[in-house]
């Protein structure tokens, strides 16, 4: 048996149709997260394990601290936007782009939330189909150790 498109529309109800999911992976991490985010992040420690940043991945905890607040009544568009954009963006990291590491999230997919109404055009079940088949191709390693990827259709 294995995992596919279908099963991935059906269970989580998530378009397999649309443009492929393809962007930069040498983008400047801490500008995207400023520019949709409005927080933008310290700069990566190098050989550290207490940075922020780690390659294109940034810790849950410190998004959630800088979203933890709710909004008030009278919160301006842009910020409202941010919001949603973070809403979204860790909902994606946390079920759709599991990182193996459980406590950051890969910025990847924050790129095609610009503007957010943007992301409906792309077909998300392949790309999830895509990431969790490398994370079970890297689990299958002898000396891997966690898994990654939407396990929820393991």
């Amino acid at each position: 048996m294995s995992i596919t498109l279908q099963d991935i529309e059906v269970m989580l109800g998530i378009l397999v149709n649309g443009l492929p999911v393809i962007g930069k992976t040498d983008m400047k991490w801490g500008e995207v997260c400023r520019d949709l985010l409005g927080h933008e992040p310290p700069p990566m420690i190098p050989n550290s394990n207490r940075s922020i940043f780690a390659g294109v991945r940034i810790r849950y905890k410190w998004l959630d601290a800088r979203f933890a607040a709710p909004l008030a009544v009278d919160t301006d568009d842009e910020v409202v936007q941010q919001h949603a954009n973070y809403h979204l963006f860790v909902w994606m990291g946390a079920l759709l782009f599991l990182d193996k590491s459980a406590d950051r999230v890969s910025l990847l997919p924050l790129q095609f939330l610009n503007p957010i109404n943007n992301a409906r055009q792309y077909s998300w079940g392949s790309a999830v189909l895509a990431w969790l088949y490398r994370h079970l191709c890297s689990a299958s390693k002898k000396d891997a150790m966690q898994i990654g990827g939407a396990l929820l259709l393991v």
